[in-house]
Protein backbone atom coordinates (compact mmCIF):
# COMPACT_ATOMS: atom_id res chain seq x y z
CA UNK A 1 0.00 0.00 0.00
CA UNK A 2 1.58 3.26 -1.16
CA UNK A 3 1.53 6.72 0.39
CA UNK A 4 -1.19 7.99 -1.93
CA UNK A 5 -3.38 5.02 -0.91
CA UNK A 6 -2.84 5.89 2.77
CA UNK A 7 -3.82 9.51 2.14
CA UNK A 8 -6.94 8.48 0.21
CA UNK A 9 -7.92 6.10 3.03
CA UNK A 10 -7.32 8.82 5.66
CA UNK A 11 -9.69 11.12 3.78
CA UNK A 12 -12.35 8.43 4.16
CA UNK A 13 -11.48 8.06 7.85
CA UNK A 14 -9.85 4.65 7.33
CA UNK A 15 -6.40 3.04 7.50
CA UNK A 16 -3.30 3.77 9.61
CA UNK A 17 -3.73 7.55 9.21
CA UNK A 18 -7.42 7.60 10.08
CA UNK A 19 -6.67 9.67 13.20
CA UNK A 20 -5.37 12.55 11.03
CA UNK A 21 -8.77 13.54 9.67
CA UNK A 22 -10.40 14.47 13.02
CA UNK A 23 -7.22 16.25 14.11
CA UNK A 24 -7.23 18.26 10.91
CA UNK A 25 -10.87 19.21 11.34
CA UNK A 26 -10.17 20.37 14.90
CA UNK A 27 -7.22 22.43 13.66
CA UNK A 28 -9.46 24.12 11.09
CA UNK A 29 -11.86 25.08 13.85
CA UNK A 30 -9.21 26.95 15.87
CA UNK A 31 -9.82 30.70 16.03
CA UNK A 32 -7.49 33.27 17.51
CA UNK A 33 -9.04 35.88 19.79
CA UNK A 34 -9.44 39.33 18.24
CA UNK A 35 -7.60 41.93 20.28
CA UNK A 36 -9.37 44.95 18.85
CA UNK A 37 -6.73 47.67 19.47
CA UNK A 38 -4.03 45.45 17.94
CA UNK A 39 -6.29 44.44 15.04
CA UNK A 40 -7.15 48.09 14.38
CA UNK A 41 -3.45 48.99 14.32
CA UNK A 42 -2.63 46.16 11.91
CA UNK A 43 -5.58 47.08 9.68
CA UNK A 44 -4.49 50.73 9.58
CA UNK A 45 -0.92 49.69 8.73
CA UNK A 46 -2.18 47.46 5.92
CA UNK A 47 -4.41 50.20 4.54
CA UNK A 48 -1.66 52.81 4.72
CA UNK A 49 0.82 50.49 3.04
CA UNK A 50 -1.67 49.71 0.30
CA UNK A 51 -2.15 53.42 -0.41
CA UNK A 52 1.36 54.69 0.21
CA UNK A 53 3.37 52.20 -1.81
CA UNK A 54 1.54 52.79 -5.14
CA UNK A 55 1.78 56.55 -4.56
CA UNK A 56 5.53 56.41 -3.93
CA UNK A 57 6.04 54.10 -6.92
CA UNK A 58 4.09 56.53 -9.11
CA UNK A 59 5.95 59.64 -7.91
CA UNK A 60 9.49 58.28 -7.90
CA UNK A 61 9.45 55.58 -10.57
CA UNK A 62 6.49 55.18 -12.93
CA UNK A 63 5.67 58.78 -13.81
CA UNK A 64 9.33 59.84 -14.29
CA UNK A 65 9.86 56.93 -16.67
CA UNK A 66 6.72 57.77 -18.65
CA UNK A 67 7.69 61.44 -18.69
CA UNK A 68 11.08 60.43 -20.09
CA UNK A 69 9.51 58.26 -22.79
CA UNK A 70 6.76 60.68 -23.84
CA UNK A 71 7.47 63.72 -25.96
CA UNK A 72 5.14 65.67 -23.67
CA UNK A 73 3.18 64.72 -20.57
CA UNK A 74 0.67 67.00 -18.89
CA UNK A 75 -0.12 67.69 -15.25
CA UNK A 76 -1.85 65.48 -12.70
CA UNK A 77 -1.32 62.17 -14.46
CA UNK A 78 -2.91 59.25 -12.59
CA UNK A 79 -1.57 55.74 -13.14
CA UNK A 80 -3.95 53.14 -11.73
CA UNK A 81 -1.34 50.38 -11.98
CA UNK A 82 1.96 49.68 -13.66
CA UNK A 83 3.39 51.63 -16.55
CA UNK A 84 1.96 50.86 -19.99
CA UNK A 85 4.10 48.40 -21.91
CA UNK A 86 5.39 50.72 -24.67
CA UNK A 87 6.89 49.10 -27.75
CA UNK A 88 8.57 51.06 -30.55
CA UNK A 89 10.19 54.48 -30.79
CA UNK A 90 7.22 56.55 -31.99
CA UNK A 91 6.18 59.88 -30.50
CA UNK A 92 3.71 60.05 -27.59
CA UNK A 93 1.93 63.19 -26.38
CA UNK A 94 -0.32 63.06 -23.31
CA UNK A 95 -2.45 65.93 -21.99
CA UNK A 96 -3.48 67.05 -18.50
CA UNK A 97 -5.54 65.02 -15.98
CA UNK A 98 -5.20 61.74 -17.87
CA UNK A 99 -5.99 58.45 -16.11
CA UNK A 100 -4.28 55.29 -17.38
CA UNK A 101 -5.44 51.88 -16.18
CA UNK A 102 -3.29 48.84 -15.49
CA UNK A 103 -1.84 46.42 -18.05
CA UNK A 104 -1.97 48.68 -21.09
CA UNK A 105 0.09 47.85 -24.18
CA UNK A 106 0.99 50.62 -26.63
CA UNK A 107 2.81 49.66 -29.81
CA UNK A 108 3.91 53.03 -31.18
CA UNK A 109 6.15 52.62 -34.22
CA UNK A 110 6.96 49.67 -36.43
CA UNK A 111 9.81 48.88 -38.84
CA UNK A 112 7.80 50.48 -41.65
CA UNK A 113 7.06 53.64 -39.67
CA UNK A 114 8.91 56.91 -40.08
CA UNK A 115 6.96 59.11 -37.64
CA UNK A 116 4.36 57.18 -35.65
CA UNK A 117 2.40 59.46 -33.32
CA UNK A 118 0.01 58.73 -30.44
CA UNK A 119 -1.80 61.84 -29.20
CA UNK A 120 -3.90 61.63 -26.02
CA UNK A 121 -5.92 64.72 -25.10
CA UNK A 122 -6.84 66.26 -21.76
CA UNK A 123 -8.96 64.45 -19.17
CA UNK A 124 -8.87 61.19 -21.10
CA UNK A 125 -9.56 57.91 -19.30
CA UNK A 126 -7.79 54.83 -20.70
CA UNK A 127 -9.13 51.74 -18.99
CA UNK A 128 -7.73 48.38 -17.99
CA UNK A 129 -5.77 46.35 -20.56
CA UNK A 130 -6.19 48.59 -23.60
CA UNK A 131 -4.16 47.86 -26.73
CA UNK A 132 -3.10 50.74 -28.98
CA UNK A 133 -1.29 49.87 -32.22
CA UNK A 134 0.11 52.94 -33.97
CA UNK A 135 2.13 52.82 -37.18
CA UNK A 136 1.06 56.25 -38.42
CA UNK A 137 -1.28 58.41 -36.33
CA UNK A 138 -3.83 57.81 -33.57
CA UNK A 139 -5.53 60.66 -31.72
CA UNK A 140 -7.85 60.41 -28.70
CA UNK A 141 -9.78 63.63 -28.05
CA UNK A 142 -10.35 65.52 -24.80
CA UNK A 143 -12.72 63.99 -22.20
CA UNK A 144 -12.96 60.67 -24.04
CA UNK A 145 -13.25 57.44 -22.04
CA UNK A 146 -11.94 54.05 -23.15
CA UNK A 147 -13.37 51.18 -21.13
CA UNK A 148 -11.49 47.92 -20.47
CA UNK A 149 -10.00 45.77 -23.25
CA UNK A 150 -10.43 48.37 -26.00
CA UNK A 151 -8.25 47.90 -29.10
CA UNK A 152 -7.33 50.69 -31.50
CA UNK A 153 -5.29 49.89 -34.61
CA UNK A 154 -4.32 52.20 -37.45
CA UNK A 155 -2.72 49.32 -39.37
CA UNK A 156 -3.40 45.77 -40.54
CA UNK A 157 -0.80 44.22 -38.19
CA UNK A 158 0.19 41.82 -41.01
CA UNK A 159 0.19 42.17 -44.80
CA UNK A 160 -3.07 41.52 -46.63
CA UNK A 161 -1.15 39.66 -49.34
CA UNK A 162 -0.98 35.88 -48.66
CA UNK A 163 2.44 35.64 -50.34
CA UNK A 164 3.88 38.45 -48.23
CA UNK A 165 2.50 36.90 -45.04
CA UNK A 166 4.04 33.57 -46.02
CA UNK A 167 7.40 35.32 -46.36
CA UNK A 168 6.87 36.89 -42.91
CA UNK A 169 7.10 40.41 -44.33
CA UNK A 170 5.80 43.42 -42.46
CA UNK A 171 2.80 45.41 -43.61
CA UNK A 172 3.48 48.60 -45.59
CA UNK A 173 2.64 52.20 -44.78
CA UNK A 174 0.06 52.01 -47.57
CA UNK A 175 -1.83 49.58 -45.33
CA UNK A 176 -2.14 52.13 -42.53
CA UNK A 177 -4.65 54.97 -42.09
CA UNK A 178 -5.10 57.44 -39.21
CA UNK A 179 -7.59 56.85 -36.39
CA UNK A 180 -9.12 59.93 -34.80
CA UNK A 181 -11.53 59.75 -31.86
CA UNK A 182 -13.25 63.05 -31.12
CA UNK A 183 -13.91 64.82 -27.83
CA UNK A 184 -16.21 63.41 -25.15
CA UNK A 185 -16.61 59.96 -26.69
CA UNK A 186 -17.21 56.73 -24.80
CA UNK A 187 -15.72 53.53 -26.22
CA UNK A 188 -17.30 50.49 -24.55
CA UNK A 189 -15.65 47.40 -23.14
CA UNK A 190 -14.03 45.14 -25.70
CA UNK A 191 -14.65 47.48 -28.66
CA UNK A 192 -12.23 47.50 -31.58
CA UNK A 193 -11.51 50.61 -33.67
CA UNK A 194 -9.85 49.80 -37.00
CA UNK A 195 -7.66 51.81 -39.38
CA UNK A 196 -8.98 54.85 -41.16
CA UNK A 197 -11.85 55.48 -38.74
CA UNK A 198 -12.90 58.89 -37.45
CA UNK A 199 -15.37 58.94 -34.54
CA UNK A 200 -17.21 62.21 -34.14
CA UNK A 201 -17.51 64.13 -30.88
CA UNK A 202 -19.93 62.96 -28.16
CA UNK A 203 -20.42 59.54 -29.75
CA UNK A 204 -20.73 56.16 -28.00
CA UNK A 205 -19.38 52.86 -29.30
CA UNK A 206 -21.19 49.99 -27.62
CA UNK A 207 -19.34 47.14 -25.94
CA UNK A 208 -17.73 44.51 -28.21
CA UNK A 209 -18.41 46.57 -31.35
CA UNK A 210 -16.00 46.54 -34.32
CA UNK A 211 -15.83 49.98 -35.93
CA UNK A 212 -14.75 49.82 -39.58
CA UNK A 213 -16.22 53.09 -40.90
CA UNK A 214 -16.55 56.69 -39.75
CA UNK A 215 -19.02 57.51 -36.98
CA UNK A 216 -20.88 60.81 -37.16
CA UNK A 217 -20.90 63.10 -34.09
CA UNK A 218 -23.58 62.51 -31.44
CA UNK A 219 -24.14 58.89 -32.53
CA UNK A 220 -24.58 55.56 -30.79
CA UNK A 221 -23.17 52.65 -32.81
CA UNK A 222 -23.08 48.93 -32.07
CA UNK A 223 -22.38 45.58 -33.68
CA UNK A 224 -19.85 43.89 -35.94
CA UNK A 225 -19.43 45.82 -38.11
CA UNK A 226 -20.73 48.71 -36.03
CA UNK A 227 -23.90 50.37 -37.34
CA UNK A 228 -25.82 53.44 -36.30
CA UNK A 229 -28.40 52.71 -33.58
CA UNK A 230 -29.64 56.23 -32.96
CA UNK A 231 -28.66 59.85 -32.45
CA UNK A 232 -27.80 60.86 -28.89
CA UNK A 233 -27.75 64.61 -29.32
CA UNK A 234 -28.89 66.41 -26.15
CA UNK A 235 -32.08 68.37 -26.33
CA UNK A 236 -31.54 72.16 -26.11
Amino acid sequence: MGWSDWVAAARRGEGPLAFVRPLWRRALAVRMPVIRPLAALLWAERDLRGRLWPLLAKIFYREPLLRYRAESLGRRLHLEGSLPLIIGQGRIRIGDDVVIGARNTWNVGFKVSTDAQLVIGNRVYIGYQNFLSVAGYVEIGDDTMLAANVQILDNTSHPISPARRLRHESFSLAETAPVVIGNNCWIGTGAMILRGVTIGANSVVAAASVVTADVAPDSLVAGNPARLIRSIRDEP
